[in-house]
């Protein structure tokens, strides 16, 4: 089975906390990677000259850099899209400035989490939730290939359909949306997938309380992200297609 098996405890994919819950297998990650509609990619903005053109120093803030982005997963490497001028674009398209490598790519990390539900628990430090996360990490490039570029944006768009064919239907791309448009291919190095599905979990004293048990509810509270009844534009002149159609009361 593939696997990206943290080689130590200092691995920057090792999970430390609740270690139980931690999957490092290309499956278990890829499920979750396929199941998310959002992920927050986390990049270093790339460092400038200073006015002495001997040192580089931080570009904008040095606030740590998070932005939330619609992805697709091709095998073991994340597609982001952007406009071309936008920061993380630029940030993920070429070697980091000022390394001894003029090969060394960007580094970046992306994280996907859906939360499955609420645990109520007697304790107040006993409430949690069920949720399946996968933290991601890699060495970003610019996508110059024009093929691989149309085949990421084709499943870009069509991973927010559950896999409908919505690049298919639709007009053409043209030249200027595609010049206009970069994609970022982050080949995974190391993940680890985290998962919770759980009935809230007590101290023994607690339930065995009276006082307490006999006051205060414990359990689960399903949280699902469903699909609703597709509604059409003021312009739409055809009927809904099959595949949005069959989208209704589907959950993610």
């Amino acid at each position: 089975m593939a696997t990206y098996e943290p080689e130590n405890s200092k691995s920057i994919n090792f999970v430390k906390r609740m270690r139980d819950r931690a999957f490092y297998d290309h499956e278990s990650v890829n499920k979750v990677l396929d199941a998310g509609l959002l992920a927050h990619v986390g990049f270093k903005v790339p460092q400038k000259k200073s006015s002495t053109e001997s040192d580089f120093e931080d570009f904008e803030d040095q606030y740590p850099s998070v932005i939330p982005m619609i992805f697709c997963r091709i095998e073991q490497t994340i597609y982001l899209h952007g406009y071309i001028s936008g920061r993380l674009m630029k940030a993920l398209s070429g070697p980091v400035a000022g390394s001894n490598s003029e090969e060394q790519a960007p580094k970046a990390s992306v994280t996907v989490s859906i939360v499955d539900g609420l645990i109520a628990a007697l304790s107040p430090m006993h409430n949690s939730n069920n949720y399946r996360s996968v933290c991601c990490f890699g060495k970003a490039r610019l996508v110059e290939d024009r093929d691989e570029k149309i085949k990421a944006l084709t499943e870009i768009v069509d991973k927010q359909f559950l896999g409908g064919k919505k690049w298919e239907d639709c007009r053409e791309i043209n030249d200027n949306e595609l010049n206009t448009t970069r994609v970022i291919a982050i080949d995974i190095e190391a993940a680890s997938a985290k998962i919770k599905s759980s009935f809230p979990k007590d101290e023994k004293e607690d339930i065995d309380n009276p006082e307490v048990g006999s006051k205060i509810w414990t359990g689960i509270i399903p949280i699902k992200t469903v699909f609703g009844k597709p509604e059409n534009s003021t312009y739409s002149k055809v009927e809904v297609p099959d595949y949005i159609s069959s989208l209704e009361n589907r959950s993610i």
